[in-house]
């Protein structure tokens, strides 16, 4: 009995040293008392947005403009007549957000929209010099926030996280869309228990 179980802890052993092995444990802590994070390509990747939103967010609290107007002003600068659903694929959101962030940037009178000499349905999108002084004012401000997120990098490690970021971006290109890891419509797992407890009752009352 005692060499029986004694095999089987060192199978188990081994077992959890091969998944280890796959499966690096390596962690890290936000705070001296924070929980253990898994040092893993997704969490670090929704910490790395947060980290990113708030500073970009810091650095335009004293304007009317948010990240995703900045974001789709600046494509529309580098790209005069680029259409709405071109600008929805560059910024990195859907076509209905895209349309209402136009719509936002048209009112504050910052980009127009003109129709395509060629196709009358299509709506391209122009910057006015009102939305040039924009970008032009705000410039240093997104410059000086992006530097704050690298902050902690040297030189040399920002420029090769860069370079790693865009080879992984490209590298998974089909995922980076908008909407890409949402669940499909249909009914929540907590509507279909509720369903099946219903449905388990009225099958107990017909028995009865």
């Amino acid at each position: 009995m005692m060499i029986g179980a004694d095999l089987s802890k060192r199978a188990t052993g081994l077992a959890g040293s091969a998944m280890d092995a796959r499966h690096p444990s390596s962690t890290f802590k936000l705070s001296e008392d924070g929980i253990p994070m898994r040092a893993a390509p997704a969490p670090l990747a929704r910490r790395f947005q947060q980290i990113c939103a708030s500073i970009i967010a810091e650095a335009l609290a004293d304007t009317d403009i948010v990240q995703q107007e900045f974001a789709a002003l600046v494509f529309v600068a580098d790209v005069p007549g680029i259409e709405q659903w071109q600008l929805a694929e560059a910024v990195g959101i859907d076509r209905n957000n895209a349309s209402l962030i136009t719509d936002r940037l048209e009112r504050k009178g910052l980009v127009k929209r003109r129709v395509n000499g060629s196709d009358r349905r299509v709506r391209e999108l122009h910057i006015t010099a009102k939305g040039k002084l924009v970008v032009e004012a705000l410039w240093h401000k997104i410059r000086a926030a992006n530097a704050r997120i690298l902050a902690p990098l040297s030189t040399l490690e920002q420029a090769l996280f860069i370079d790693l970021l865009v080879k992984l971006i490209e590298g998974n290109s089909r995922h980076a869309r908008p909407g890409a890891g949402r669940q499909k419509g249909g009914p929540s797992l907590a509507k279909k228990a509720v369903d099946s407890v219903r449905r388990s009752g009225a099958a107990a009352v017909r028995v009865k």
